[in-house]
């Protein structure tokens, strides 16, 4: 059975007060208002199976990056996978921006097998992959 869940007010309220975009995303780490920030959001509606959780991640980043693959890019959207039993997580697509903020055309997409692209933030403070596994996981509970 597979359900889908929105995070519980006790888990957004705090990502709300932290600088949470519009549009239903709520900001894990960085200020969008600045247009050159690192930026991690997450949408608020998950789906649920077993002890995995999917869910709609999103990043833009304040200088030119190398992905998975190397392909060079300021900003990212993607599904992400976060196995609860594990507290680790991964992605399974990422649609990769050359411009930040998500902006213009998709200079490529690409998909994952499970483990294959760790979800991991480098170089932004605050470990957002952690926060971002345990409010996945709190909120399928």
């Amino acid at each position: 059975m597979r359900l889908v869940k929105r995070l519980p007010i006790l888990l957004v309220l705090p990502l709300a007060a932290s600088g949470a975009a519009a549009q239903d995303w709520f900001t894990i780490s960085g200020y969008p208002e600045l247009p050159d920030s690192d930026v991690v959001q997450i949408s608020p509606t998950l789906s649920t199976w077993q002890h995995q959780v999917t869910l709609e991640v999103r990043t833009t980043r304040k200088t030119e990056r190398a992905g998975y693959g190397g392909v060079r890019y300021r900003a990212y959207s993607g599904m992400a996978v976060v196995d609860c039993d594990l507290a680790k997580g991964w992605f399974l697509t990422l649609t990769f921006f050359s411009q930040p903020s998500w902006q213009g055309e998709p200079v490529k997409t690409v998909n994952y097998r499970a483990d294959e692209a760790p979800m991991v933030f480098t170089d932004i403070p605050g470990n957002p992959a952690e926060k971002l596994i345990k409010a996945a996981c709190a909120a399928a509970r």
